[in-house]
């Protein structure tokens, strides 16, 4: 093994990097002072708040079926069975468009989302928001009720004004929706606009694809929606799309499924793309890019018109760009960019931030038709729900026309523009001036407090509805559940405005989808509620050239792009509770963010320049408290903390939006900063003559980047693929494989200079041959550390969110971690990300060690904890190398049992295969041992009790099963032929600390880049 892999330069933070006296300091306390009691001032109600929606995710809840009487079953319902689930296929709505997903229910509860194998915007995987979606339909802050002027009423006193109110066919009515792709939904709106002679309808997403498709307008003469094809490209070049983050894409999902694709090696013979990011703030996916450079977002513009020109000497379609100079004509990116790009006609992709405005995109488009991408690696499509106009034109015309008291009636279905909305248009103070208000949500938050009625919304696992996924599989979302709170969806809504009474959302959408099947209805009906797709279905690809109108504007998109000088202000959705929707998602808000490692917060993120300038120290390891800094944009003012984000563009900061909320759950209450006042309509997104001071103030932020660290030693293995190459076992530590030995892959006898064991070598080991021996390993080139594993374990395993201030005090409860690393300088690093659960090793360090036994190994080679006899010792984190387990400081599911309004009900929400633990106990993760006990139980039935090991695939883990880019294998290791077995006879497989020879079970494919030499 090189000296590189036993030494890597790999650092967490900038205090481990220093090393400093307060960096010692820190990893010397492994358990914080005071970890015992609960015993500060936290009252019940503040309790609650932190927790939220986390385990007290009570919500009054029913069976599918409605049930008038709790009594026994007279007749077992059809294919009900205690204990075991079912599963029903659904689609989930996320801006306007949809992932397929599989929903399992225990007895008419829905417990667990999956994606679907059958849907291409999900393959059976999902995003952070899919995972956490189950966590929103429990919340208790949602809104239990209708409301006429803040009083509480009826879904039927509502239906009864509505037949009054909008008897009246010409008034003038304002519709502001958010996006929807539904096609019952949009024949519902087809309907108002018929009805009501002057009514307008607008979209209106804080975060949207506007400036997209206004993009393929300019460049094609009408709006299309892109969509790229990354494993069909050679050559990826990001200009500042964060496209494998559900914040920065919605169709993330298949992104990143296609991205690892085309980046799978086996072997040194492999090829893999080729992905340059160009980027202001270091974004998740940027920390995957083989060669980031980081640039000023307001500069974006002329390092693509730089490269466009460049281009246009060998390309034809270019010519308006000929002769085009800049500050980044001579950089040493563009002609290998343009040499690459060249050599790779149509295998390449070039995509830009849907943030950026409609000129980069028609810039980029008309780029990727010049290389022949166009059908190629990125197809265009013309998208039937997609209105024709500018929506953020349009709804600003809107809030004009309310400013001046043109609009009679306002009905907002779904979204929260008093909250997002720009600051300069002042849309609260505008909407007083309607007449009539009505607001559709699902929560009572900003624009619900000023609307006249307000509208319990369903979830949409509680209702009907149906819609397109990104590239147009059409699907129908089926309803898991009765609604909790009697919530009402947005076609029964928009139905209920239009004719006067609710109607039955199943009704609605069956009618729209008689229209789709010709024939044999019921058959095609049942097939697609069962499959959760229609056949043939997907939006057409559009052939497209560009358009004259484009040649005749690239001259004043040059003349309006200049050099951004002095400080500029990006302002982005988060990436965890995007623009403030899912702010309320405890989940959510203690996952940490995927480049920070932050929770609970949102910071002002800066360069280690812009921060020395400014006189503002970078919070060190252990640090609580950073400095505060007030921010102003033409006159408006927002303070928050800094945050020294190594990476991150000079004379640039980045904040986040969807903070700082108030009234609206005990979650979000006073969680972070409301940035939405630094946006205006002219700039929604990037802002230039920036002010920015130090307030004096100091505040406490929760980061988890330093908790767990191990210092130095080899942990994350990563070369380039020409290294990899030139020696296929760097990643080794002498390991071998033998096929007798399940571990697979095992430490042999070292040489005097190598580390020593803790453990004597062992030669044999006898394992049952009835039992499986399972293992897993983690392909770290496939993981692009998104953090769903970490969400979808904690929804299979009931693990409690534990709040901001005992995240600080290093007690986060999550049962796989992803450690994020950097390597090289301060100012540009390459990041590295890598999950990090239990090892399950064979010779268990923590089982050594434990006085009560409470954590052994199983017959099928897991570690397990026997909840009931741990005593709370501690000795086996102790004793841990991994730093993988965690301690239930406090009883925190019996705060809610015992003060809950509705305690026999709270455990409806949680998965009832796993044990709901205790304070005082050891917990980690099991390989979700309660799916391998289903597999095998389930083998044992199909083989009429004659004992056979399931077979390969039959267990998923939690967190195998929703990674998008599938980079956990989990399996038996005695087969031979098993998935996991032929990864770990990988040459780029190792193990987590083999030098100790703990035998861990779950290895690690070491990750590879494909850097071009000439920018190395």
């Amino acid at each position: 093994m090189s000296e590189d892999v036993k030494n890597p330069n790999y650092w967490k933070s900038l205090g481990e990097l220093a090393r400093n006296d307060e960096y010692e300091k820190f990893v010397e306390r492994e358990f914080p002072e005071n970890a015992t009691e609960l015993n500060d001032e936290v009252s019940r109600r503040s309790f609650l708040r932190v927790m939220g929606a986390s385990i007290a995710l009570a919500g009054f809840a029913a069976c599918r079926r409605p049930v008038q009487k709790i009594m026994p079953y007279s007749k077992m319902p059809e294919d009900v069975v205690p204990g075991k689930p079912l599963y029903y296929a659904s689609a989930m709505p996320f801006q306007g468009a949809l992932d397929g997903i599989v929903v399992e229910n225990n007895e008419g509860r829905p417990s667990k989302i999956e994606g679907n194998e059958l849907h291409p915007s999900s393959n059976g995987n999902t995003s952070i928001f899919g995972q956490a979606a189950i966590l929103n339909m429990f919340d208790p802050d949602r809104s239990r009720k209708v409301r006429k002027d803040g009083e509480q009423s009826s879904v039927s006193a509502f239906a009864k004004f509505c037949s009054e109110h909008f008897a009246d066919t010409s008034q003038n009515i304002a519709f502001i929706s958010e996006a929807n792709s539904s096609p019952t939904y949009n024949r519902l709106k087809e309907q108002a606009l018929d009805k009501f002679s002057n009514a307008q309808w607008v979209t209106y997403e804080a975060f949207g694809e506007d400036n997209a498709l206004e993009g393929t307008n300019i460049a094609f003469g009408q709006r299309l929606r892109t969509v790229n094809h990354y494993d069909k490209a050679e050559t990826i070049v990001s200009f500042d799309h964060d496209f494998l983050n559900p914040a920065g894409d919605n169709n993330s999902v298949q992104n990143t499924k296609q991205f690892t694709d085309g980046r799978d090696v086996t072997s040194p013979e492999d090829e893999m793309s080729r992905f340059y990011a160009i980027e202001s703030t270091f974004s998740l996916t940027g920390s995957n890019a083989d060669n980031r450079l980081r640039v000023k977002s307001g500069e974006i513009d002329l390092f693509i018109y730089a490269l466009a020109a460049e281009l246009a000497k060998s390309v034809n379609g270019l010519s308006a760009f000929s002769g085009y100079t800049n500050k980044f004509s001579d950089h040493e990116w563009i002609p290998v960019l343009a040499e690459e790009l060249l050599e790779n006609q149509g295998e390449s992709i070039l995509t830009v931030g849907r943030d950026h405005k409609p000129a980069l995109h028609a810039a980029v488009a008309a780029m990727n038709v010049a290389l022949n991408n166009a059908e190629e690696t990125v197809t265009y499509h013309d998208v039937p729900h997609i209105d024709n106009h500018n929506n953020n034109e349009a709804f600003a015309e809107v809030v004009e026309s309310l400013e001046n008291g043109n609009i009679d009636t306002v009905v907002l279905v779904g979204t929260n523009p008093a909250f997002t909305a720009p600051a300069d248009l002042n849309f609260s103070d505008a909407l007083s001036n309607a007449g009539q208000v009505i607001h559709l949500s699902e929560y009572y938050n900003e624009t619900s407090k000023l609307a006249n009625w307000h509208i319990n919304r369903a979830h949409f696992l509680e209702a009907w509805g149906d819609g397109y996924s990104y590239s147009g599989t059409r699907s129908i979302i089926q309803p898991q559940i009765e609604p909790l709170y009697s919530g009402v969806s947005e076609i029964e809504f928009l139905s209920t405005v239009l004719n006067g009474e609710k109607p039955k959302g199943y009704d609605l959408v069956q009618h729209t989808w008689k229209d789709f099947y010709s024939s044999d209805f019921k058959a095609q009906w049942r097939k697609a509620l069962h499959d959760g797709i229609a056949d043939d279905t997907g939006f057409p690809t559009k052939s497209v050239d560009i358009s004259r109108t484009f040649n005749n504007r690239v001259s004043d998109f040059l003349g309006n792009a200049s050099t951004a000088e002095g400080m500029e202000l990006v302002i982005r959705t988060d990436s965890t509770v995007f623009d403030g929707r899912f702010a309320n998602n405890g989940w959510l808000q203690e996952l940490p963010k995927p480049m920070t490692k932050i929770t609970w917060d949102n910071v002002a993120l800066m360069s280690k320049k812009t921060a020395d300038e400014l006189g503002v120290e970078e919070a060190g390891l252990g640090k609580a408290e950073v400095e505060m800094i007030a921010i102003t944009v033409d006159g408006t003012t927002v303070e928050m903390p800094a945050w020294v984000q190594p990476g991150h563009a000079d004379d640039s900061i980045t904040i986040t939006v969807g903070y700082g909320r108030e009234g609206v759950g005990r979650v979000a209450n006073k969680s972070g900063f409301d940035t939405y006042p630094l946006r205006t309509t002219d700039n929604m997104h990037f802002a230039s003559d920036v002010s920015v001071e130090k307030t004096g103030q100091m505040y406490e932020v929760a980061c988890t980047q330093d908790h767990n660290t191990m210092e130095g030693r080899s942990l994350l293995r990563h070369a380039t693929l020409q290294e990899y190459r030139e020696d296929p076992h760097f990643s080794s530590y002498e390991s071998s494989y033998d096929a007798e030995m399940p571990g697979v892959a095992f430490a042999e006898e070292h040489g005097e200079d190598d580390p020593l064991s803790i453990f004597n070598p062992i030669d044999e080991q006898e394992y049952p041959d009835d039992q499986p021996q399972w293992g897993m390993s983690i392909d770290l080139n496939a993981c692009t550390g998104c953090g769903v594993c970490t969400i979808a374990c904690t929804a299979e395993n009931n693990i409690p969110v534990v709040g901001k201030r005992e995240v600080n005090r290093g007690r986060e409860m999550h049962w796989i971690r992803n450690d994020r690393y950097f390597d090289g300088d301060v100012n540009n690093p390459k990041a590295l990300h890598q999950p990090v659960p239990c090892m399950h090793c064979e010779m268990a360090p923590c089982e050594q060690v434990c006085p009560v036994a409470a954590t052994t190994h199983s017959e099928d080679g897991m570690n397990q904890m026997a909840y009931n006899r741990c005593i709370g010792t501690r000795y086996c984190a102790n004793n841990c190398p991994y730093k993988v387990r965690r301690f239930n400081f406090f009883n925190y599911t019996k705060e809610f049992l015992t003060g809950g309004d509705d305690p026999e009900i709270i455990q409806m929400a949680m998965n009832p295969e796993v044990t709901i633990r205790f304070r005082g106990v050891m917990e980690k993760c099991t390989y979700c041992v309660q799916r391998v006990n289903r597999a095998k139980i389930n083998r044992d039935i199909e083989t009429d009790g004659a004992t056979q090991k399931p077979e390969d695939g039959a267990v998923e883990t939690a967190c195998q099963q929703a990674c998008p880019a599938d980079a956990i294998y989990f399996g038996d290791l005695t087969d031979p032929e098993s998935e996991v077995v032929k990864t770990k006879k990988n040459n780029r497989n190792y193990l987590l600390l083999e030098e100790l020879n703990t035998r861990p079970r779950t290895s690690y494919l070491s990750e590879l880049s494909n850097p071009n030499p000439k920018l190395a």
